[in-house]
């Protein structure tokens, strides 16, 4: 088993990705290509991917290859302010169903009509990038993994991809919470189609379903509270206390390389979430301020303590960091 380097990946990466699967044996001879998937990385050790679930974001420790040559990393040379839109475009996508049907339109190209409102792994990675400004591919509704490959606009990125360690294994074993968090989401989704009878296939699309329609305010509110989505945050602070605690962070028994390379990344992941919360927490503060729903007031308190969080996390970090 092979993983990636994931302090040689950088904000807006496309992996392209291989399994031995029937699956995707099929879609590679059907498109001529070494892969069958792709994926965008979109910082902290964080992807996301259109599959058969939806699109979803996974922890890059839990991805493993059976080879070294089922992935290729790909690179676009463009602003950090396009990476960010890139990414933020793919991060608003979460939730939204698979079309299997353009998926296999995009190696058939027997019709140019899209399905909106739906995602398949290619098509999420091109438009997020054709959000901010970059078109990668002619046809950004109908495109492959190859063509992504081919476009002239990417590079391949020279990341190491390494032999899986025990502690690798042990890793992509363990109980993955954002399976968890995924579960919750569309949880949420299908209820919230439910009330509404519209085709709501994304967090961002129930909060414009709200602003729009306050009398279903009561009853989505009550979905959420239900769910566990406001107080998922809970897991890691109980899973991984010395995330939030500098005397626990130098405590844990690595070498002081590994514990630098460790607060580092802490620190740098730290930095990327508060950008990301603070657009977050200031946007409900000003639907709370306009529209008053009990929606946006849980959304201000969630994005009120994810922010707390993560200074805790950061200032953990830069404790370890002035104190080894």
């Amino acid at each position: 088993m092979y993983v990636i380097s994931l302090n040689e990946l950088e904000k807006g990466d496309i992996l392209l990705t291989a399994e031995n699967s029937a699956t995707s044996k099929i879609v590679r001879k059907s498109t001529g290509s070494s892969f069958s998937h792709a994926i965008l990385y979109v910082g902290s050790g964080t992807y996301i991917h259109s599959d058969a679930n939806g699109v979803h974001s996974g922890n890059m420790q839990r991805l493993l290859f059976d080879t070294s040559e089922n992935v290729t990393i790909l690179r676009v040379a463009c602003s950090p302010d396009a990476l960010r839109k890139a990414c933020m475009f793919a991060r608003l996508k979460i939730g939204t169903k698979y079309s299997i049907r353009d998926a296999i339109n995009s190696k058939l190209k027997t019709t140019t009509k899209e399905r909106k409102n739906r995602q398949f792994c290619s098509r999420l990675v091109v438009q997020a990038y054709e959000n901010a400004g970059i078109k990668l591919v002619e046809n950004t509704s109908f495109c492959t993994p190859q063509e992504i490959l081919e476009s002239r606009l990417v590079q391949k990125a020279s990341v190491n991809i390494r032999k899986a360690t025990i502690e690798d294994v042990a890793i992509f074993q363990s109980k993955n919470p954002l399976n968890k968090q995924s579960s919750i989401i569309n949880g949420i989704l299908r209820k919230v189609r439910a009330i509404t009878k519209e085709d709501i296939q994304t967090l961002e699309q129930v909060t414009h379903h709200l602003m729009n329609n306050p009398k279903d305010d009561r009853a989505i509110s009550n979905v959420y509270k239900k769910s566990g989505y406001l107080t998922m945050w809970k897991y890691d602070i109980e899973e991984n206390p010395w995330r939030y605690d500098g005397k626990q962070f130098l405590e844990i028994p690595l070498s002081k390389i590994e514990l630098i390379q460790l607060a580092t990344s802490e620190r740098n992941n730290a930095i990327d979430r508060l950008i990301l919360y603070k657009h977050n927490f200031d946007q409900y503060f000003y639907i709370n301020e306009i529209h008053r729903l009990e929606y946006s007031q849980m959304h201000f308190k969630l994005y009120h303590q994810l922010l707390k969080n993560t200074f805790d996390n950061l200032d953990a970090a830069n404790h370890v960091l002035k104190n080894i």
